[in-house]
């Protein structure tokens, strides 16, 4: 038995609207916490719901790793750390590549399998290594 994911969404405050130029859009609205949305818990910050926690990081500028990123990157909380799933591996073995990926995602969040089954890179079989945590994203829990 693994450890589940679940997604959790930002509790926006639509009062105060961030923009970095005037040519953003659509508006990006201050965090002020984040939601469980099927429990409804909310805390302050996404790494006190713990592990399992999967949220997507909007504020992370399009197209920062890969040329060809069509929503945002998705965060998870493993046991060993926080884990960008659409970051690049330390062991890359297409390092200059702007369109594979190192760990192709299936399915909807929280219900993920990530693995090598794609357009991908030699690195590694598809497993996560973050801090002291190796192993396994599979129809959505940590294993």
């Amino acid at each position: 038995m693994g450890i589940k994911c679940f997604l959790i969404e930002p509790i926006l405050d639509k009062n105060v609207i961030l923009f970095h130029s005037e040519d953003d859009w659509p508006p990006f609205y201050a965090h002020i916490g984040w939601r469980n949305p099927l429990t409804g818990e909310e805390k302050r910050f996404t790494h006190d719901f713990g592990v399992g926690a999967m949220w997507w990081a909007t504020w992370y500028p399009k197209n920062i790793v890969w040329g060809n990123e069509t929503e945002p990157h998705l965060m998870v909380a493993t046991p060993g750390g926080d884990w960008d799933i659409d970051s690049r591996a330390s062991n890359c073995t297409q390092p200059d590549d702007t369109l594979h990926r190192c760990w192709v995602r299936h399915g909807v969040p929280p219900l993920l399998d990530v693995d090598k089954h794609g357009v991908t890179c030699n690195a590694g079989a598809g497993s996560i290594q973050c801090g002291s945590f190796h192993g396994f994203l599979r129809a959505g829990e940590f294993i």
